[in-house]
């Protein structure tokens, strides 16, 4: 599974230039989603708040701890290079994995999505579903997964089945 993905180097850890455009991208996607979040309820942004930590250690347990970043400078601010902390290295970077990763992400957004359903406003969908979609955009065609050594990734493209 290539998704049109074309190599461009194979980095054992990521640089300041990877990390930080993700880094900005990833600051906006939370400091929208805070803002959010304040325009539904004061009960909301604490509800944001720990949903983005616990998404945190989701992601550890799952996706990152299992990954050949793991406690080394990956793409994505505070994954890779954080989950060395909270878990021990794994060795099975698989389809729970993957899942891991699609659940810590829906806890990072599902609070602004619900105040943009409940304010109905188009603008702040669009918005807010383009900063997140570029986030990803940049990690899987630019940043990340182009330069990625973890070839169990099926978004890696060295990946086989």
């Amino acid at each position: 599974m290539n998704l049109g993905i074309k190599r461009k180097n194979r980095l054992s850890e990521f640089t300041l230039r990877e990390y930080g455009i993700n880094g900005v991208l990833m600051a906006i996607l939370f400091l929208f989603g805070l803002f959010l979040s304040w325009k539904l309820s004061t009960f909301a942004i604490f509800m944001y708040l720990l949903l983005w930590v616990a998404s945190y250690f989701v992601i550890h347990a799952t996706t990152c701890r299992n990954c050949v970043y793991h406690g080394k400078q990956c793409p994505v601010p505070f994954e890779g290079s954080c989950s060395h902390l909270t878990f021990d290295r794994g060795n099975n970077f698989g389809l729970f994995a993957g899942i891991g990763g699609l659940v810590a992400y829906f806890l990072r957004v599902c609070i602004p999505f619900v105040a943009i359903f409940e304010s109905g406003s188009v603008l702040y969908f669009v918005l807010y579903t383009g900063v997140f979609l570029l986030f990803f955009y940049v990690l899987i065609y630019h940043t990340g997964c182009p330069n990625c050594i973890n070839t169990k990734c099926p978004l890696n493209p060295d990946f086989s089945v």
